[in-house]
């Protein structure tokens, strides 16, 4: 593979890898509940981690909500799926 090539395979892997991150970050933000989820290699959701308080009880929804977000990222950017195959997100505190 010529080097420019190469830079420019790589510049696109960057670019879907932030577009990733970008696309998890708002789905922490609109699911302030949502601690974290993991992905098997076939894109199924493992696990979902959420907070919860009196009152609240995660169900069918959040999943839902999940899987519909994730499902509109692979929508429009399909080389997005190779970077969520087998991997766990976790909201991040500074």
């Amino acid at each position: 593979m010529k080097p420019s090539q190469s830079r420019l395979q790589e510049n696109r892997l960057q670019r879907s890898e932030a577009l990733v991150e970008q696309h998890v970050l708002a789905l922490f933000r609109r699911m302030p509940m949502l601690c974290g989820f993991a992905l098997r290699e076939d894109l199924e959701v493992t696990d979902i981690t959420v907070y919860t308080w009196p009152g609240y009880t995660a169900g069918e929804d959040l999943y839902r909500d999940l899987m519909s977000s994730l499902a509109e990222l692979a929508e429009e950017r399909p080389e997005a799926l190779a970077l969520m195959r087998g991997r766990t997100f976790a909201r991040s505190f500074n």
